[in-house]
Formats: C-alpha cells, sequence, structure tokens
C-alpha cells in the first residue's frame, strides 16, 4: 500500500494553532479560507484506510450517499489520497494508517480526544486542504462523520420518517476546528419491543420478505438511525413472532459493520431472545421447564452456547433471571427464595463469563431489578460489584426508584430501562408516542443526577410513532446540559426548525407543544378510562379542534419534499389524538344525552363519534398507502392488540332516547395553574410542558433533604390565593405522577389553609398497584383538602414540598353541584 508516500505528498501541513479556533461548519457560499466539498465544477472524496474499523468505511458511504442526497453529486468513497480531489479524511485514532501519520507528523493535534469515549475532531488543514475527521473509537469517527451530514442539513430521520434535505448546488467548509465532548451517558440506545402490529408486519412483508421476519435489512435501517443519532446500543426485537436476532446468523455481519453494542432486556439473560430460541429446536422447551431449580443442567447449557458464540462481538449481559417472557422466575416462591436463587444464578453466570473471557469485571454485564426481582434486591440480594444496576420505570414514563449514593458508587455504574411505548397495565399506549420531551428531561435529568451515567435504553416499541421522542433522549443522553428541565420547552423549536426549517419552527414548536399539553392530561389510548367532567371534555375537543386547524393551516406552507415527513411526524398524531378523543367522549355523551331525552344532542353527538372513528381509519389508511409512495404499507396499526378502546362503542340512536327530560348538573370548578403563586421559596423552578397544565413547579435542582413532619415551616412552598364558594369545598393539588426519590424517601405534600394546621399527606404509590392505576392515566396524583365555607370568599393556601421530587401542575376547587 503506498499510504505513507502519497499521504505526505499531498499533505505538507503546519501543526495546528493551539490558540482559540473557529468551529468547523458548512455552508452555501464560499470565503476566504473555505474549502469546497462540491460545486458546479467539483466534487470531494472521502479517503478511509485499509486498516480502519468497518463501521468507518460503512459511514464514509452514508456521508456520501447523504451528500449527493444534498447535492446531486456523490463522492467517492476511497481507500487512497490522490491529487485527484481534495479529501475528507476520516479515521480512528490508533486504527486509521492515515490519522496516525498525520498525527506523527505533527499535522493534526487529536490530544483532546485521545482516550476519551466516543469523542470526535473535525480539522481543517491547509496547504493544500482537507478536511480531517478523527475519532478516539470507531464510533467516535463515525458520529463525525454524520456530524458533517447534519450541518448539511441531513436529519437523522432522512429515511426513517422521510425528512427530505433541502437542495444545495454547492458546500463549503469553514472554520478550523470542532472538538466533541464526551458523551454523558456511555451506552446510548433503544429496545424494539412490542413488534408485533407494525414493525414486524412491515418487514416481513417489505424489505425483509426473503425472511418472512424482520431481518438483516431492517436491522441495518436500525443501526445506522442508531449511528445518526449518536447511539449505540440495540436490544433487538423479541417477541414470540420476531425471530430471535442471534438465529438468523445473517444479523450478525449487520452488528459488525454498524459496530453496535447488542443487549438483552430485563427476562433475556445472558443474550438469549428466549420466547424465540427456547421454544425452537434445539432446545424445544416450554414455560414449565424454564425453571433453574429443576432443569438446572439444560438451562447453563444453553447459557453457555451463547456465551461462547457472542464473546467475539460487543455485547453487554443481562444477569439473574426472569420466566420465559415477561413474568415472574419458577422454582423460587417467596421473596427470600428468589434472593437465594438469583444468587446461585448469578454466581454461574459469572462464572460462565469468566471461562470466555479474561476479565469477567471488565465484560459489560447488566442487572435489571424489575418487577419481583425488584423485590428481591430491596431484600438484600447482592449484585457484584462491576455489574451496571439498570433502574426501570412504571413503563410510562416515571422512574420507580432511583440509586441510593453507595449504588451510585459501584464501578459498574447504573443505566434505567425508560418507556416511550408500552404494553401493558393499566392500558398500553402503542399506536401514538406522546411523552413530552420536559418530562422525560425532568425524569431523565433526576436519574443522571442521581448517577444513572451509564446506560439509558428506550423502549421505542415499533420505533415509527416516536421519532421524536427517541430523538430529544439521544440528544439528552449525548449532551445533559443541553435540555435541562428548565430549557427542555425549547427542544419543539430547535427540533421542528433542524426537521422542517427556520421558516415553520415556530408554527410547529406551538402545535408539538400544544399536543404534549394535551396528551399528558391523557394519552389518547387512555382516555377512555379516565374520569373527565363535562367541562375538561369539551376544552379538550375545543383544543384539539384548534390544533388540527393549526395543522391545517400550516400544511401547505410545507414544501412538496417535506410533505411525507409532515404527516408521519405533525398531522398523523395530532389528528389521530384529536379524534380518539372526539370518538371517546361524544360517545359518552350522547349516551348521556340519551338518558336526559335531549334527542337532538344525543344524535348529534353520536353522529360525530362516528365520524371520528372512520376519520381514524382514513387517517391510518393514507399513512400506510398513500404516503411515500406506500413505504410504510402495514407499518401505522390504529388498533394495536385490537383492544376495546379502539372500536366505535356504543352510541344514543333514536330508539333509545328517554322520554323523561332532564338537565345536566355540573359541579363549580376553578383551576388555578402551580405557576400563579403570590408567594414561593426561592429554590421553586417553573418547568414548561411538564404536568397535566402548560407548566408545573418543583424544587430544581433536587434539594435532598427530607423535612420531618415537625419541619413543615422549613420546607419549601408556594403560596395561592384560592377563591371558595358558600358550600362544600374540595380543593385538590394536582401533581404529577411520580415516585419518591429511593427507599430512603417518601413524597409527601403539606396543605395549609388561611394558616390553620397542617394537613400532610403523601403522594407514595407503587407501580402497577392501587391507586397507581388511576393516576399514571390520567397524568396527575392528588393531595386534597375539603373546607365548608359559610360564605365566598378567598382563602390563602401554603403548599410545602416535604420531600425531593414533588411537581405541583394545579390545584382546583370544586364546588358540588345542588341536586
Amino acid at each position: 500500500m503506498r499510504t505513507k508516500t502519497i499521504l505526505f505528498a499531498l499533505l505538507t501541513l503546519a501543526p495546528m494553532s493551539m490558540s482559540a479556533q473557529q468551529s468547523i461548519s458548512i455552508c452555501e457560499q464560499p470565503s476566504a479560507g473555505s474549502m469546497t466539498l462540491v460545486n458546479d465544477m467539483f466534487k470531494t472524496s472521502i479517503a478511509v484506510a485499509d486498516n480502519d474499523a468497518e463501521v468507518v468505511k460503512t459511514v464514509a458511504h452514508c456521508l456520501a450517499n447523504d451528500m449527493e442526497l444534498v447535492s446531486g453529486k456523490r463522492p467517492d468513497v476511497t481507500n487512497t489520497l490522490t491529487q485527484a480531489a481534495l479529501p475528507i479524511i476520516a479515521g480512528t485514532v490508533g486504527q486509521s494508517a492515515f490519522i496516525d501519520q498525520l498525527v506523527s507528523e505533527g499535522k493534526i493535534d487529536v490530544s483532546d480526544i485521545c482516550g476519551k469515549w466516543e469523542v470526535f475532531t473535525i480539522q481543517m488543514t491547509k496547504h493544500p486542504q482537507a478536511l480531517v475527521v478523527a475519532g478516539s473509537t470507531p464510533r467516535g469517527t463515525a458520529y463525525g462523520l454524520f456530524e458533517l451530514s447534519r450541518q448539511m442539513g441531513v436529519s437523522p430521520y432522512v429515511w426513517w420518517a422521510d425528512v427530505a434535505p433541502a437542495k444545495k448546488a454547492a458546500l463549503y467548509v469553514n472554520g478550523e476546528k470542532t472538538v466533541s465532548k464526551e458523551p454523558s451517558v456511555k451506552y446510548r440506545g433503544i429496545f424494539i419491543n412490542d413488534e408485533d402490529f407494525a414493525l414486524f408486519p412491515w418487514a416481513a412483508k417489505g424489505i425483509d420478505k426473503k425472511y418472512n421476519n424482520i431481518g438483516p435489512n431492517t436491522y441495518a435501517r436500525v443501526m445506522e438511525l442508531l449511528l445518526r443519532l449518536r447511539a449505540n446500543t440495540l436490544w433487538p426485537a423479541m417477541h414470540l413472532c420476531s425471530e430471535a436476532f442471534w438465529a438468523n446468523k445473517d444479523n450478525l455481519p449487520v452488528a459488525r459493520k454498524y459496530d453496535i453494542m447488542l443487549g438483552s432486556s430485563h427476562c433475556e439473560q445472558m443474550l438469549r431472545d428466549n420466547e424465540w430460541e427456547w421454544r425452537h429446536a434445539p432446545w424445544n422447551g416450554n414455560n414449565e421447564d424454564w425453571n433453574y431449580v429443576t432443569n438446572t443442567k439444560k438451562i447453563q447449557q444453553y447459557w453457555e452456547e451463547r456465551v461462547a458464540e457472542s464473546a467475539d462481538y460487543d455485547g453487554m449481559y443481562t444477569l439473574g433471571m426472569r420466566g420465559v417472557h415477561d413474568w415472574g422466575i419458577s422454582g423460587y416462591p417467596s421473596t427470600e427464595d428468589k434472593v437465594r436463587g438469583l444468587t446461585d444464578i448469578i454466581g454461574y453466570q459469572r462464572d460462565l463469563l469468566a471461562k470466555y473471557f479474561d476479565d469477567v469485571t471488565k465484560v459489560p454485564q447488566l442487572f435489571i431489578p424489575y418487577k419481583e426481582v425488584l423485590d428481591a434486591y430491596n431484600a438484600g440480594l447482592q449484585v457484584p460489584e462491576d455489574v451496571t444496576l439498570c433502574w426501570v420505570d412504571d413503563n410510562h414514563g416515571y422512574i420507580r426508584q432511583l440509586p441510593k449514593p453507595a449504588e451510585q458508587a459501584r464501578s459498574g455504574g447504573n443505566g434505567v430501562y425508560y418507556h416511550v411505548s408500552y404494553w401493558g397495565t393499566p392500558a398500553d399506549y402503542l399506536w401514538i408516542a406522546s411523552h413530552s420531551p420536559s418530562l422525560m428531561s425532568y425524569e431523565l435529568s433526576r436519574a443522571y443526577d442521581q448517577g444513572i451515567r451509564t446506560l439509558w435504553v428506550i423502549n421505542v416499541g415499533d420505533i415509527k410513532p416516536a421519532e421524536m421522542e427517541l430523538e430529544f433522549c439521544m440528544d439528552l443522553a449525548w449532551d445533559i446540559d443541553q435540555w435541562t428541565p428548565e430549557k427542555a420547552i425549547g427542544y419543539n423549536r430547535a427540533w421542528a426548525e433542524r426537521t422542517f426549517g427556520a421558516a415553520y419552527a415556530d408554527q410547529i414548536a406551538a402545535i408539538k407543544k400544544a399536543y404534549y399539553h394535551l396528551a399528558a392530561g391523557g394519552k389518547p389510548e387512555h382516555v377512555h378510562m379516565i374520569k373527565y367532567s363535562d367541562d375538561d371534555m369539551e376544552r379538550r375537543i375545543s383544543s384539539y379542534a384548534m390544533l388540527a386547524q393549526q395543522v391545517d393551516n400550516l400544511k401547505p406552507q410545507i414544501p412538496a419534499e417535506l410533505q411525507d415527513a409532515f404527516y408521519q411526524l405533525i398531522e398523523y398524531p395530532v389528528k389521530g389524538a384529536w379524534q380518539m378523543n372526539v370518538k371517546t367522549f361524544r360517545a359518552a355523551q350522547s349516551l348521556q344525552m340519551a338518558k336526559l331525552g335531549q334527542k337532538e344532542l344525543a344524535l348529534k353527538y353520536a353522529d360525530e363519534a362516528h365520524r371520528a372513528y372512520n376519520t381514524i381509519l382514513a387517517l391510518t389508511d393514507k399513512y400506510n398507502n398513500d404516503i411515500a409512495g406506500g413505504k410504510w404499507k402495514g407499518m401505522m396499526n390504529c388498533k394495536p392488540r385490537n383492544q376495546k378502546q379502539f372500536d366505535m362503542p356504543a352510541t344514543a340512536t333514536a330508539e333509545n332516547i328517554s322520554k323523561n327530560k332532564g338537565t345536566l348538573t355540573k359541579d363549580e370548578v376553578v383551576i388555578i395553574p402551580a405557576t400563579r403563586y403570590i408567594a414561593a421559596s426561592p429554590a421553586v423552578k417553573t418547568l414548561e410542558g411538564v404536568g397535566i397544565n402548560e407548566a408545573s413547579i418543583t424544587v430544581w435542582p433536587l434539594d435532598m433533604k427530607a423535612y420531618k413532619d415537625t419541619e413543615v415551616a422549613q420546607a419549601p412552598y408556594a403560596d395561592y390565593e384560592i377563591p371558595v364558594k358558600a358550600g362544600r369545598n374540595t380543593i385538590e393539588v394536582r401533581c404529577l405522577s411520580n415516585f419518591p426519590i429511593n427507599t430512603d424517601y417518601d413524597l409527601r405534600i403539606a396543605l395549609s389553609t388561611d394558616g390553620a394546621m397542617t394537613n400532610i399527606q403523601s403522594l407514595k404509590t407503587i407501580a402497577m398497584k392501587d391507586k397507581w392505576h388511576t393516576t399514571v392515566a390520567q397524568g396527575y396524583n392528588d393531595a386534597t383538602v375539603t373546607l365548608d365555607s359559610k360564605e365566598a370568599k378567598t382563602i390563602k393556601l401554603r403548599v410545602s414540598m416535604m420531600d425531593p421530587g414533588v411537581v405541583i401542575s394545579e390545584i382546583r376547587n370544586t364546588v358540588t353541584a345542588k341536586e
């Protein structure tokens, strides 16, 4: 290979200056000192040394495709350097002949990335010019190359949501040097889950038709998306319908090509996919023999086969055991039995890893204290120090328990498994993603603050409905300081601008803000189970109608090449959620009016409900069959699992109208946003976009002090003026439906009216039990006091936050209507 002679004949460069340098940027117009990437007379090349990692070559070709998409000209990807085209030189420090030669001769400076995790530098060289992308690791190099794509205006969702970049006749590089920060979170990625209703049928009938399943073509697209999002970890699809990732050997070269860390969920130990692999040949197991007590040898053999096969891949091994799928471990009836059994199981798994790796403490390992395993962990189960503890949310976006200081100090660190899509109690939300960036920032920033910095895995279901939500989580994992809870509301606009352009960013940001606000008070999949007042229903229908009108007003302005993306990312979720609210509420109201003999209104509401149902079907048909030329056929399912809430509910008919006329009585309700306090402690901050109102208040940064019942006067507080009426007043302080920080804390709130005795209440719930089923669906938990007043007047309410993590959204005073 002629690398050395060609390289230094081309690049006779001066060392980079150590003074302040201008960051690298890409623009359409040249300026003094700029380097041409492409114009009507020229296109650059992308040079990658033969000895570099495969992912660098893979992403170099992705960058070439992106440049062609933007400019119409595709640069050559080459393993040599010639004078024919001033190159982009990409490589990994210590692994690229090109980069290492430049470093050894002092032509580029990589001292600020060496030894760091997934960091890159982009540097402009002179005399002659070249653009050098160097990574501290191969993935770092890949992120640096995709940074060039970002600067050219290519969205990470260029393929997955058809976000077409603006065409540019020329591209020029300006500046001297850019150095990325280290990612805030070490391992960042996704879990493909509940894929039965969208991703699986779409892949099996489309790009992986050959396999009649999710296969290598789908995984290649997924892994490219992960790199574009600066992610590095994948837990592959694992439902019974999906062939296990490791079972299809055509998938394995894809993982190498994209350099993605492979992991597995809480019920898939040692990189095994039990739903598929345990049930199929050669194991041919079932639920009953998945029992370590009675079938020890076979299960050990099963695990060892995968460890032996995967030892040469980048993998993270989940330790412990649960059921074949997402149910409790067999053979250990009591919590004490589970502690004993899991201790034995983890001991064997560690010995197994030691058999195939030189140092078991250096092998990425994961322990996920989830459901009954969390009970065992809290009862004293000891997990080796170097194993990452992966904490979990309640499946609805609220993290159940965060690590204590001793757990934060573990060498293996801490992770979180976090849902933006879910199949389960109290109701699924597999259709439309609706966690707001503000809520996710609050929960994940709290997690980071409490030491969860090693792994973030986001359950994205089928990927498609959760594009913006996933992009936010990966952006936050990359830089925890960029979108703190106080600033996260601004993500709506930042995302809108880079996805659709500055001309539409303000309007799209306003739409997204309102969309997330409405979903916080009831996801479209959950509105059927929430007890709304008639006024609440009317407000929601009216708000959604105005939101849909904003979408319709904006849509004609969106460029033709972005119409498909606009439909997927903006129009479908807004209108789908709107029509679900209309269908659900109007159907219920039609029956209510029928009982009251209000025929005209009852039939009007019934008609609106039916039209809403049919509109959802039409919107979904368009998604699957019209947009992007039918590319997403089978991807959007508006009736996942065929749950009842997606059907057409019963409505009034002319035959069931009561002949007895009646009138609807309504309670009097006053709503006071939590931000409308008259006084508050200095530590109290406003978090816009969190909670059921447009903003909430909390103590941020976290005050880790828990105040005793006798210390109410010292606790942070907010004071409100509350108008009351003569009669029984029910004052609710509606708070976020979250959890105590960890098992050392409660989640208490203290209420005092007009300086009277303080009423201290706990907002603590247990996931999947009792009151939680209501609070998590409706988006709030409440502390409530009643007040009997002889007259209409204004009282003062003091709300004191006795534990860290209390988030207040609004105060409601309800005066019960007289029958």
